[in-house]
């Protein structure tokens, strides 16, 4: 049953205590699960042995408002116009107004929701594809079974799971210097193809939302934030965060997701904090809206806390996008250091703590510096548009320069 695998191992991320050694041994137990389809149901690979373009394929569910889909969209729009034939294998039948702008800087799009993997493996054969990117890894809607027959030559994971598939006949997985430094090699049974600055590149929102002043200087008090998944937000974080609600007289907490529309796991969250010596005056809960109101409400924030061990991704991104800085902890896996390289790349490195004490201890610190803080708030945006986290042109040229560095390696070796 390979999406139980799958959810066992996303949610292995949100557990301080899995080491990747475990993570990994369950991962590769996944693979050892899966059966291979006889090759004599399967078409020969049909790729041009010496393209003039490369044909780019991507298998995601998750072409929509998603974190896969914010990433690709500028993506995309630059990656048409290099020397690539990009197609897309689209395994949802939920579309939206991202689909339809997604959509449109593809050659070609398979619709393959209903369709098994034979019949998936044979399209992506007759269509040539050189190189077959996985954007969902053991997320929802994912199809990684059909990557142990090897449906293109060079298989790699990429954008929507920060961690190992376990499926050695997936070449690659691509990182960055932070997110797979060199001694998390051993993590993976892909080999990591670093990126020079960052694994992914954001989209700004097509919608203008105007950062407001500083909330400390209206408010009176600081606003801790986060608007990250509740699974990511355990006990230890809850603790943690509850010592820095305790070290700073008046500061609040505020937490805005859609779990929060259920008023069961909103009052486990409440209970937890009362657990911690937090009360209910000092927490602010609001349930799940529209994307434009969710970031509208980073203007209620003074600094955004990132959970741990499963680090932000989209989170962090549109918190600093807002002119919200993030703090984060250095963690040792992929899924702990996501937060880690968007704050690198955004030249703001002091905001990574080494541990849980530091943690703590830079909280109080920034939330004390009102001048820092406001400067941040003025500058974070156009900053962060500047860096790797939005230039999209850099970002496509770097990828497409590791297509055709992969495809070369390939051929060397045929």
């Amino acid at each position: 049953y390979a999406d139980a695998y799958s959810n066992i191992l996303s949610t292995l991320f949100c557990f301080e205590k899995v080491v990747s050694k475990y993570y990994l041994s369950q991962a590769k137990k996944f693979r050892s699960s899966l059966k291979p389809i006889n090759d004599d149901l399967l078409l020969k690979y049909q790729f041009d042995g010496r393209p003039k373009k490369l044909k780019i394929g991507f298998v995601s569910g998750d072409f929509k408002q998603h974190p896969v889909g914010y990433f690709l969209l500028d993506t995309l729009k630059h990656l048409k116009n290099e020397n690539l034939e990009l197609i897309a294998y689209s395994n949802s039948l939920k579309k939206d107004s991202l689909s339809v702008k997604l959509k449109s800087h593809f050659a070609n799009w398979h619709e393959i929701n209903n369709k098994n993997d034979e019949k998936v493996i044979n399209q992506i054969r007759k269509d040539g594809i050189h190189i077959l990117f996985d954007l969902s890894g053991h997320s929802a809607k994912n199809r990684l079974p059909m990557f142990i027959n090897k449906p293109a030559p060079i298989q790699v994971s990429w954008a929507g799971y920060p961690g190992s598939t376990g499926i050695p006949e997936i070449d690659y997985l691509i990182g960055d210097p932070f997110v797979t430094p060199e001694n998390m090699n051993g993590h993976f049974t892909e080999k990591i193809f670093r990126l020079p600055n960052i694994w992914v590149c954001f989209t700004a929102p097509d919608f203008d939302v105007q950062i407001s002043d500083l909330p400390v200087i209206k408010n009176g008090y600081v606003t801790f934030g986060s608007f990250n998944h509740l699974s990511k937000i355990n006990d230890e974080v809850i603790s943690l965060w509850s010592k820095i609600l305790k070290s700073i007289p008046k500061s609040k907490i505020f937490l805005k997701t859609k779990q929060l529309n259920n008023s069961y796991l909103k009052e486990k969250i409440i209970s937890k904090f009362k657990e911690n010596g937090i009360n209910l005056n000092s927490i602010i809960l609001e349930e799940g809206t529209s994307r434009s109101k969710l970031l509208n409400s980073y203007n209620k924030v003074d600094i955004a806390l990132d959970p741990f061990p499963y680090s932000g991704g989209v989170t962090s991104l549109e918190a600093i996008w807002m002119g919200v800085p993030v703090l984060t902890k250095k963690g040792f896996k992929f899924a702990s250091r996501t937060t880690e390289s968007i704050i690198h790349n955004s030249g703001m490195p002091d905001w990574v703590a080494n541990d849980e004490n530091e943690y703590v201890k830079k909280a109080i610190k920034f939330s004390t510096n009102l001048e820092l803080l406001t400067q941040i708030n003025k500058s974070l945006r156009q900053v962060a548009l500047e860096s790797p986290l939005f230039n999209s042109t850099l970002f496509a040229k770097q990828l497409n320069n590791a297509f055709w560095e992969m495809w070369n390696n390939f051929i060397l070796k045929m």
